[in-house]
């Protein structure tokens, strides 16, 4: 009789127990998968990061040369082989071009 009782005593505690066992298994559960998923991602998110870091450098510097020789090309004068009567053709330095007609 006596080991009856503490079977059921064991039983009892065990029930008012699982609530919180499941709590810790669950718990413990959702920390592995985040130890899993930063390991398995957080090099490559990293690896991502820098490369568009690195291109968001690069095409700074295309953009800046850009307009380098855009100022260059503000005042250049596009010469139409000689001796037309067309006269001379300027770039406006915004890819479009406009004539200056020779005067006589």
């Amino acid at each position: 009789m006596m080991s009856n009782n503490n079977n059921n005593m064991k039983k009892l505690k065990q029930e008012k127990n699982s609530p919180l066992a499941v709590s810790l298994y669950v718990l413990s559960m959702r920390k592995q998968i985040e130890e899993e998923f930063e390991s398995k991602y957080s090099k490559r998110i990293n690896y991502l990061v820098g490369a568009n870091n690195e291109l968001a450098h690069d095409l700074k510097t295309c953009e800046e040369q850009c307009t380098k020789l855009a100022r260059i090309t503000d005042n250049i004068v596009l010469d139409d082989g000689g001796g037309s009567s067309r006269g001379k053709i300027y770039s406006d330095g915004r890819g479009g071009i406009y004539q200056q007609q020779q005067s006589s």
